[in-house]
């Protein structure tokens, strides 16, 4: 299907800030050895067939900085929410009481942190990955059009040249991201 020229800029912008938006969320869940309801509320857990996130199933505290509580509403759940997050393999080891679950927060040792990083970057080159793939379809469509006469030849040039622009800047962006979350788990 042809599409136009701002079409075009606008789906692969609103598809490049989607991938960027992913990543800060995946960076939200990623500690640098603090304890934070983010780590876990993201987290599915099979509720009666339907996967739901731990925030939609239970009251998630942090009594201290090292500590996360979780208080599901509906107790019968609470081996399989324990079960999810071992699942989750983010490094936390639950225990229940059959009321309430708590996940103690490892200290960070320098090794740990390192993990950490690379894990961060691993998730930041999916994300530059997820860009490409956006910069990829968008130039497709350009190219469908500039076939179906939608575009002049001018006009074409210009939307890739734009699009290229785009993808540097949501490339940038992610190192940004990147950079500022690996000082952060790095910090001792």
């Amino acid at each position: 299907m042809s599409r136009d020229y701002d079409t075009i800029m606008l789906e692969t912008e609103e598809a490049m800030e989607k991938v960027l938006e992913h990543l800060r969320q995946e960076f939200v869940g990623i500690s640098a050895g603090k304890a934070s309801p983010a780590m876990v509320e993201n987290i599915k857990f099979d509720y009666y067939g339907a996967p739901t996130p731990l925030k939609q199933a239970t009251s998630i505290n942090t009594p201290d900085a090292s500590t996360l509580t979780l208080k599901p509403f509906d107790q019968s759940q609470t081996k399989a929410i324990v079960k999810a997050i071992l699942e989750a393999n983010i490094g936390l080891t639950p225990s229940d009481d059959g009321k309430l679950i708590i996940c103690r927060i490892p200290p960070m040792t320098q090794e740990n942190r390192e993990k950490l990083a690379k894990q961060l970057k691993d998730f930041a080159e999916k994300s530059k990955v997820g860009v490409r793939n956006a910069r990829h379809e968008a130039m497709k469509h350009g190219d469908i059009s500039l076939k179906d006469s939608i575009l002049t030849e001018d006009d074409h040039r210009g939307l890739k040249e734009e699009i290229q622009k785009l993808t540097d800047k949501y490339n940038k962006q992610i190192e940004e991201v990147l950079e500022k979350k690996t000082a952060d788990v790095m910090k001792v």
